[in-house]
């Protein structure tokens, strides 16, 4: 039995059951988890803390909402959770040894259930923002 000295696995090219785009998928996953930790920091404080008084009140996020930087701050959040979430479920579902025509059905149906989510999201929060506290 030969052995070759070349290994089975090119470092260039990772092993990945996502096609193509794993290894940027997975960057991106890795870059939204690190934007997730700063995002989930503020909103638990403003939100839920907010100067160590308890935010008990949906007025009180209507009035954050009103001020186009929280504005900003909630759109983005929405939009980086949606995807990070949907990405890892991707993922999961990729490595559970679909066809490619059960991964391309995945794959148009998280991509759907992304731009719903972050449509719905973004009117969600415009509409709140429109609210008088």
């Amino acid at each position: 039995m030969a052995t070759s000295s070349k290994s089975q696995y090119d470092i260039n090219k990772p092993r990945t059951s996502r096609g193509t785009l794993g290894t940027v998928q997975w960057f991106f996953q890795a870059l939204s988890g690190i934007f997730l930790v700063f995002f989930v920091g503020v909103h638990l404080y403003v939100a839920h803390i907010n100067g160590g008084t308890p935010v008990a009140l949906f007025a009180s996020v209507v009035k954050n909402l009103q001020n186009p930087w929280w504005l900003a701050f909630f759109i983005v959040f929405v939009w980086i959770i949606t995807y990070h979430a949907l990405n890892g479920v991707k993922g999961i579902v990729y490595d559970m040894g679909l066809s490619q025509r059960g991964k391309k059905i995945a794959a148009y149906g998280l991509t759907g259930l992304y731009i719903v989510t972050v449509i719905y999201g973004t009117i969600l929060a415009i509409v709140v923002a429109g609210m008088v506290a």
